[in-house]
């Protein structure tokens, strides 16, 4: 059945209308670019974009809104709104079988401050999300690989994440934003990544999502980000960005540092092409994380319980990613192979991983009558920590279960990116996990076996359905 834009907008309004928390309806966090060829080697909420040419695909319908936008885009007030639902479900392995649905709308704007007020290299972002659902490794297989990479906020409230004011300066070479941000914005970012359902990799490697300190939209906290562009393809960007557990919870209005635990300084050098992305970097983070197998009497939180204690390292790792078009059938075609990997190391073993190894390859265009479509698949290894192999040991002893976890986990994902019309696209997906932990559901007698998971994602750039060129979203 064929679905005109008119149809398909009208459908999203409604679904606005009603209450999200309903967990089977859709919506996103970072929205994936029509093709990878020319994506940015940085892809953030934060750049502006320039209005684009309405295309020749889009309905009558959309004309007057697909200009009135562009205008309003001309004048300096980029409107930006993207839905995605994840739904995944497990047929074998993990501590257990199920299904979930998880989604996020986010709706904000970029406002050019040059052209709105006369200034100079200045701007302004901002940003609010709806999460809805739960995800599937939270609630069924308790891995520490996520099967959705939408589920990051398990709270339903509307939340206000990205609100920075941005100043480039010493010729654009220089951009400086501060104000309430998520790192995972703007460092160990590949384009290639968010071409899968997997939270493994989208936006940044699993690992440092999880054992850096880095905050992420919707969570943000007050943070400064500098990025300084050394030449015109290698740039260096550091920042300071507050850790504030609090923020997850909050609806974002609370601006207050009161509970902040400390703060995770971000440092990375990075090369960048139309073709060839490398970037080089590593964190250090000052707020306090706990032991993944002591409680705070110093016995194995496994088998006595108890709350688990404090680690004695700062958090600190270090990262190397990188990806290349290998392939391309002619200098202006923007169909092409491109290929991506890298390895994230944890400095210190008080963490439910130490390593994470990631590779995988996206033929976008896989037919000439399919231009922007995508074909992917990834692999990626974790290496577990002993401490935590011991904690899940003692865990599942004490349940009345027996065995250890295999210290490699290996996450794989094939996929297929069907664009349907301008900004909407359909990725049926197929994970299989080897080795699967049991990190986010240890009390349990169960040593997981392998899984095998069916996903379907579907994702709407309101932006690409009415022609305007919009900047890639944080996560």
């Amino acid at each position: 059945m064929k679905i005109t834009t008119n149809i398909l907008a009208a459908s999203v309004l409604s679904f606005l209308i009603q209450d999200t928390s309903l967990a089977a309806t859709v919506a996103p966090s970072a929205p994936l670019p029509d093709t990878l060829a020319d994506t940015p080697q940085i892809p953030d909420d934060t750049q502006e974009g320039p209005a684009a040419t309405p295309t020749a695909s889009q309905k009558p319908g959309t004309a007057d809104s697909a200009n009135a936008l562009q205008k309003l885009a001309s004048q300096g007030v980029l409107l930006q709104a993207n839905l995605i639902n994840q739904y995944a479900r497990n047929t074998r392995g993990g501590v257990g079988q199920g299904h979930s649905n998880v989604g996020q709308f986010n709706i904000g704007a970029d406002l050019n401050l040059d052209k709105l007020i006369d200034t100079h290299g200045s701007s302004f972002h901002f940003t609010v999300y709806k999460d809805y659902g739960s995800g599937l490794s939270h609630d069924v297989t308790g891995t520490f690989s996520k099967q959705q990479y939408i589920y990051k906020n398990e709270y339903p409230d509307w939340h206000l994440g990205l609100f920075a004011f941005e100043q480039k300066l010493l010729d654009d070479r220089l951009d400086v934003l501060v104000g309430r941000l998520g790192t995972t914005a703007y460092y160990a970012k590949l384009p290639t990544n968010c071409q899968f359902q997997t939270g493994d990799y989208c936006g940044v490697p699993r690992m440092i999502n999880s054992e850096s300190g880095y905050s992420l939209l919707p969570s943000a906290t007050w943070a400064v980000n500098m990025r300084y562009r050394t030449t015109p393809h290698t740039y260096v960007e550091t920042g300071v960005y507050e850790v504030n557990p609090s923020t997850a919870a909050s609806n974002g209005l609370d601006f207050s540092t009161a509970q902040a635990t400390g703060v995770t300084v971000p440092l990375e050098w990075g090369w960048t092409e139309p073709n060839f992305d490398l970037m080089v970097g590593g964190y250090v983070s000052t707020a306090p994380h706990t032991d993944p197998y002591y409680n705070t009497a110093g016995r194995s939180l496994g088998t006595f319980g108890g709350t688990a204690g404090e680690a004695n390292e700062e958090r600190k790792g270090v990262y190397l990613l990188g990806d290349k078009v290998v392939w391309r059938p002619g200098a202006n075609s923007k169909r092409n192979l491109r290929v991506f990997g890298g390895v994230v190391q944890q400095l210190e073993d008080e963490e439910i991983m130490k390593q994470q190894f990631l590779s995988g390859v996206v033929l976008t265009g896989p037919m000439e009558s399919r231009p922007q479509d995508t074909i992917g698949f990834s692999a990626s290894m974790f290496n577990l920590t002993d401490k935590e192999i011991a904690y899940l040991r003692d865990a599942r002893e004490k349940a009345g279960g027996q065995g250890s976890n295999n210290p490699h986990e290996y996450s794989l994902e094939v996929n297929y990116g069907w664009h349907v019309s301008p900004g909407v696209t359909i990725m049926p997906n197929i994970q299989y996990i080897i080795n699967p932990d049991n990190s986010g559901l240890p009390k349990t007698p169960i040593l997981p076996k392998n899984m095998l998971v069916y996903g379907l994602s579907l994702q709407i750039s309101f932006g690409g359905m009415f022609g305007l060129s919009s900047p890639s979203g944080g996560d």
